[in-house]
């Protein structure tokens, strides 16, 4: 009895250390592919939308010849444009705290020939986490006089995924354009600045 008691625990050990990575590495992927689905699908919906254009997030002002003479960040927009973001993929984020991990046993023996086959362990995970949104611009040469301006929404998701054995950490960062332009006419060589928030961005330089 005893010998049976210990050869027990000690294969209850061997497939706890075996099965342990396992959750961890197909859980962390679910809540991985979790936040990103509604991170695309949250802003894609906002975006889909067309209530804020490129006039409506930066005003830019022309002399009589029309060169560039300032931009400005329009602040409301930009702060819109932002909470609607965070909105729609926290949204969709709840909409996702339980997801389930199918997991193969034929991994815990090991080998090229069981790995990956079935059959297989459900687990479920639990997961929460915040969202934070800040929009960025970008500036490029477009050609003579020309300059590509780009203004783009960052979303960073912060989650925690709670596995049966594990919690996993999970941090995911992508960007989205919201739109560009093209700002045709001679750019004086002072540099300007548009403040989206968070993010000073340099704007023009020297057009030698």
């Amino acid at each position: 009895m005893i010998t049976a008691a210990v050869l027990m625990i000690g294969a209850v050990v061997a497939v706890d250390n075996r099965l342990r990575p396992l959750v961890q590495s197909y859980g962390y992927m679910a809540a991985r592919r979790a936040a990103m689905l509604a991170v695309h699908t949250g802003v894609e919906k906002v975006l889909a939308d067309g209530a804020l254009g490129y006039t409506d997030l930066v005003t830019t002002t022309r002399d009589s010849e029309g060169r560039v003479l300032s931009a400005e960040a329009n602040v409301n927009a930009i702060n819109r444009l932002k909470a609607a973001a965070t909105n729609a993929v926290m949204a969709e984020l709840s909409s996702r705290e339980v997801q389930t991990a199918r997991i193969p046993l034929g991994s815990l023996i090991g080998g090229s020939f069981f790995t990956g086959r079935g059959p297989f362990l459900s687990v479920g995970i639990h997961s929460s986490g915040v969202v934070i949104s800040n929009l960025s611009s970008e500036f490029g040469d477009a050609g003579i006089n020309q300059t590509n301006h780009r203004v783009s929404l960052e979303m960073t998701v912060m989650m925690t995924a709670a596995l049966p054995m594990e919690r996993v950490s999970i941090e995911l960062e992508t960007a989205f354009l919201v739109c560009e332009t093209v700002l045709v006419g001679n750019v004086p060589q002072t540099v300007l600045q548009l403040d989206f928030g968070e993010t000073m961005s340099n704007i023009f330089g020297s057009n030698d």
